[in-house]
């Protein structure tokens, strides 16, 4: 069956798969005590606030930053070729840096506490559907799912002394799920270095906010309603939280799609079916200590769907979540107790 690509975001040569976007509702960038940087990097967007703390001039902070970034693309990047995950994947001998086995880390531990439902090894799959580095025409046949899903599993790789050993030579990554809120991670644990007042990090969508902005006054991030033909991120908003001290991140399945036919076909694969997942979530937020953690979660969410989502949530309380479902044709929130808290009036 012939494939109508409708690709609702960006080029393939994004370094990270795009998410459903936040959008910086307050900033600082009048105030005299902060710095605030814009950019294109890793293929997509970036703002960055600092407020307070060691003196860091706009031309050195976007230096920095970019140079970081730069780093973690050259880390964790599928889309450039001589990246260390694309040398893995290539199984050429290549020492692994600290960016790649701590993001790898982080992904380990959301995929145990998911049930597998979250899966880095699921790079075939995502190819094959059209969501790879690769071009692809037309979506896999049963017979090429199940063959692929047998590639797939956090079981099937291992770190053993600084280098990846795979169970067969075929098993490859793909870390776009959860490598761009740990970038957003890194450049925040810089920020922190120069123990700055107040800061927002926000990476493709994905945001960590520390401290308070100089007026005392939490960050301001907005959540883009997820519906179908809502491309412009900030355009029409679902919530508003304010937060401080805390990572968030939002995956959906409103913006990267194609159609198959009169069929969607969203990005987020099921590792357990190698399907792309239905089900009512449109879209899952999640709020974490970390932007990884969030970033990682929140796929997962919506994998596993809205019921256990919330049954995730439940059982780990260094999570909250705001889920976006559809019933009856009509948009609906859930929200855990304390993010409640957080949601603008």
């Amino acid at each position: 069956m012939a494939v109508e690509k409708k690709f609702c975001w960006m080029k393939r040569l994004l370094f990270f798969l795009l998410g459903a976007a936040f959008t910086l509702a307050a900033g600082c960038s009048v105030d005299s005590a902060c710095r605030r940087v814009t950019g294109v990097a890793l293929g997509t967007t970036y703002t960055i606030v600092a407020c307070g703390g060691d003196s860091i001039g706009g031309d050195t902070l976007q230096g920095e930053v970019e140079a970081l970034m730069r780093r973690v693309e050259k880390s964790l990047s599928i889309y450039d070729k001589e990246s260390i995950i694309s040398k893995v994947n290539r199984n050429e001998d290549v020492a692994l840096d600290s960016y790649f086995i701590e993001c790898l880390e982080v992904a380990r531990q959301v995929s145990e506490q998911t049930g597998g439902a979250f899966d880095v090894s699921g790079s075939p799959l995502y190819a094959a559907w059209g969501f790879g580095a690769g071009e692809h025409s037309t979506p896999p046949t049963q017979q090429q799912v199940d063959s692929l899903r047998r590639l797939c599993g956090m079981d099937k790789f291992a770190v053993v002394d600084s280098r990846l050993v795979k169970s067969d030579p075929r098993v490859q990554l793909n870390a776009n799920a959860v490598a761009k809120g740990y970038t957003v991670d890194v450049v925040a644990r810089f920020l922190e270095g120069r123990h700055v007042d107040g800061y927002m990090v926000e990476i493709g969508g994905e945001v960590r906010c520390g401290g308070q902005k100089p007026n005392g006054d939490r960050w301001t991030v907005g959540i883009d309603s997820p519906k179908d033909g809502n491309f412009t991120p900030g355009a029409d908003l679902a919530s508003v939280l304010e937060i401080t001290d805390r990572a968030v991140a939002t995956s959906g399945s409103y913006r990267r799609f194609y159609m198959s036919g009169s069929e969607k076909v969203p990005h987020i694969i099921n590792p357990a079916t190698g399907y792309p997942a239905h089900n009512s979530l449109l879209s899952a937020t999640v709020v974490a200590g970390s932007c990884a953690t969030a970033d990682a979660y929140a796929t997962a969410f919506m994998v596993v769907g809205l019921d256990s989502a919330k049954t995730l949530l439940d059982r780990n309380r260094e999570l909250e979540g705001l889920l976006i479902f559809s019933e009856q044709q009509q948009l609906k929130i859930y929200a855990t107790p304390m993010l409640k808290g957080w949601l603008s009036e």
